[in-house]
């Protein structure tokens, strides 16, 4: 019966939510803090930027990141035909060591799009200014983050930010002329390492955090956090990450088959997906991927909702990926 109810809202329901939010910022909560330099909103017309946030930066526990900040040292309007930001979980703690001259192996294995599109950035000088991402980012609490930004077609303007030296959140890794295909970095020498100031924009209320990758024939495991102790919650699997509006908020799932089959079909593949939160905030699903070989390489995404006897839904989640591999 449940079940029944849940379907029948996701279809119904409509409207925009707020989500609670609160501002992290490393390493400096003021934005007119150190030198001005231009990278990488500007000099060229195309670029891919790569910088990691090491996990000491962050709260000790995970935590999803809706958006990012930079502080210009001007004011004026920013714009690029084709932008996108992205964010990953990473090992590497710096670029000098890593063994690697590919962005996309410092990015990780599941990076999140959280913006892709034509951007137009309107900031004002010595001040915080939003990137005004789309869609979240979920922090696992333990390893470091990496974070990129490409884009081509950049306007006329060129914005500088405020860096500093010390700690190293960020650092440039090179320019391109085709960012969006190429892989490679130019490797940085010292004069290059931009330590750009941020701020981030973080949710509070439920969290899903879904296991990176699970192998062919095991089982991920998807964890819910900061809930509300005794409401319940459901989870839901989807392959893609189209907005679906449920009145108070909006999850990032689509509604394709698989979206239904895992509120409706059950174990053994689909375990624990709905339940009651426990007193301390969390829950926990599972995935038990089938033995078939040909499932490898599928990017299988996860979010939930809680809810009462009164209120559907009372929250939604982030959503998070799982890729399958051999």
């Amino acid at each position: 019966m449940r079940k029944t109810l849940i379907c029948a809202a996701l279809l119904l329901c409509l409207g925009v939510g707020v989500c609670a939010q609160y501002i992290f910022i490393p390493p400096t909560a003021s934005p007119s803090v150190g030198t001005c330099n231009s990278w990488p909103f500007g000099v060229y017309t195309e670029w891919r930027f790569s910088f990691i946030i090491d996990a000491s930066m962050m709260p000790k526990n995970p935590t999803v990141i809706q958006d990012i900040a930079f502080a210009p040292c001007r004011a004026g309007t920013w714009t690029a035909k084709q932008f996108q930001f992205r964010m990953g979980h990473t090992t590497h703690k710096d670029y000098s060591n890593s063994g690697t001259t590919k962005f996309d192996d410092i990015l990780g294995l599941t990076p999140t799009v959280m913006f892709d599109g034509p951007m137009t950035w309107t900031c004002t000088s010595n001040a915080w200014c939003d990137i005004g991402l789309t869609k979240p980012f979920v922090w696992d609490g333990i390893q470091n983050i990496c974070g990129e930004i490409r884009y081509q077609g950049r306007g006329t303007l060129s914005l500088s930010c405020h860096r500093q030296t010390t700690p190293r959140a960020y650092i440039h890794t090179g320019h391109t002329t085709n960012p969006y295909n190429a892989t490679n970095w130019f490797i940085p020498i010292p004069g290059e390492l931009m330590m750009l100031i941020h701020r981030l924009t973080v949710k509070q209320g439920l969290l899903v955090d879904a296991d990176d990758t699970v192998s062919v024939g095991k089982t991920a495991n998807i964890l819910l956090m900061n809930g509300t102790g005794g409401e319940f919650y459901q989870v839901a699997a989807s392959l893609s990450t189209l907005p679906l509006n449920l009145g108070k908020c909006t999850i990032y799932l689509t509604p394709d088959n698989l979206f239904w089959g895992s509120m409706q079909i059950g174990p053994p593949i689909f375990n624990r997906y709905s339940g009651t939160i426990s007193a301390t905030g969390t829950g926990a699903a599972q995935l038990a991927v089938p033995n078939i070989p040909a499932l490898a390489g599928i990017v299988v995404y996860h979010a939930a909702v809680s809810y009462t006897a009164a209120a559907f839904p009372t929250d939604c989640s982030n959503t998070d990926s799982t890729k399958i591999v051999p």
